[in-house]
């Protein structure tokens, strides 16, 4: 039929093991998830979490820190989903997830020189990413390493974040923990250098 919208028929099953790997869920909701026998039950779950996550905000794990509205979780062009499990070059495997851009007003400072080696993300560089209040590690600020003049793609932004799964929660409260390097949180080293004294 002229104008008619196709669609592809995708097994119930799969559709719902893609989508529960694939959202930032939190631990208590992928139990939630594990205890549905039906599928029809987790999909219809599944849809519902999708429908009030755009303003949920992603948050530091460690102390509950706003990092990002859940509407900046996106697909880098090439991955297959939102979330996807990385290797790095010691083999630790990191669950993470792809978000356009985080509050710019706090959350996060990233440390090293970009990285183009062993970057998850042809094209891209890295620089590994902390929590500013309490300095856990968040994950990668990725950036492109060749800009073109053309119009940005929406699937390969100039810049975005992955953040590692294990490091990051949408519930409000958490257990408070703060992270110190040699004696030093990131929050602190930070405010000394401003401070002109370093």
């Amino acid at each position: 039929f002229p104008g008619a919208t196709q669609f592809r028929v995708v097994d119930p099953s799969a559709f719902s093991d893609w989508l529960s790997s694939n959202l930032p869920l939190s631990q208590n909701e992928r139990l939630d998830l594990l205890e549905m026998e039906c599928r029809a039950s987790q999909l219809n779950y599944l849809l519902k979490n999708v429908e009030k996550d755009r303003e949920t905000i992603i948050r530091c794990k460690c102390c509950a820190s706003a990092l990002s509205p859940m509407r900046n979780v996106f697909t880098v062009k090439g991955a297959e989903g939102t979330t996807g499990h990385y290797v790095n070059e010691h083999g630790v495997v990191h669950q993470t997830v792809t978000l356009r851009e985080v509050d710019p007003k706090v959350s996060v400072v990233c440390v090293g020189r970009p990285e183009t080696k062993d970057s998850w993300f042809p094209g891209y560089s890295w620089q590994i990413a902390y929590c500013y209040v309490c300095s856990s590690h968040l994950g990668w600020r990725f950036r492109q390493v060749s800009k073109s003049d053309e119009e940005e793609d929406p699937e390969q932004p100039a810049k975005f974040w992955g953040f590692s799964c294990s490091s990051i929660t949408t519930e409000n409260a958490v257990a408070p923990r703060r992270v110190v390097f040699n004696g030093e949180s990131i929050a602190g080293m930070q405010a000394f250098a401003a401070s002109g004294r370093a």
